[in-house]
């Protein structure tokens, strides 16, 4: 499977933020005099793989639009269970292991990307719209009458019908 290159750019985009945001948390355990290695590789750790948990959210939701509505919530929830176990399993590891890694450089860039998903609209305000996935266009129906899995449907949608 090829990745799309919205997923690539968008990707590069959260690696960047996190990437400023860690440099940011090492500058704050330096000026509160708290720095040691610990903190570095607990960074190192928790940033890599929330950048890691964002690139597999985006390969998943590729993988989900070339899927029927059933098949590609049933994937999209068991990605996300797997995820979040992923990142509880580097926070547990963070916790077990103090002597490697400081508990709180570990749990705060797991945030980075969230953050970095709610400046985005500022950032992005002359971008052009992101365009639809090829082949997921809404308004052509399958032959057994369902529709494919649209990304840009609203759950609410489906919620008030």
């Amino acid at each position: 499977m090829k990745i799309d290159k919205t997923i690539k750019r968008e990707v590069a985009y959260i690696g960047a933020f996190v990437l400023i945001l860690s440099a940011l948390l090492q500058a704050v355990f330096l000026i509160i005099g708290k720095w040691d290695y610990r903190v570095l590789c607990g960074n190192l750790l928790s940033g890599t793989f929330a950048v890691l948990n964002f690139f597999l959210l985006g390969v998943t939701v590729q993988k989900a639009t070339t899927r029927t509505r059933d098949k590609a919530a049933e994937l999209m929830k068991f990605s996300s269970t797997m995820r979040m176990l992923f990142l509880f399993a580097v926070a547990l590891l963070g916790a077990l292991l103090p002597s490697c890694f400081n508990l709180i450089a570990v749990l705060v860039p797991l945030f980075f990307p969230r953050v970095a998903i709610m400046l985005r609209p500022m950032i992005r305000r002359g971008d052009a719209e992101v365009p639809k996935a090829p082949g997921n266009d809404p308004e052509k129906s399958r032959s057994d009458g369902e529709r494919d899995f649209d990304l840009s449907e609203s759950s609410d949608k489906d919620e008030n019908d």
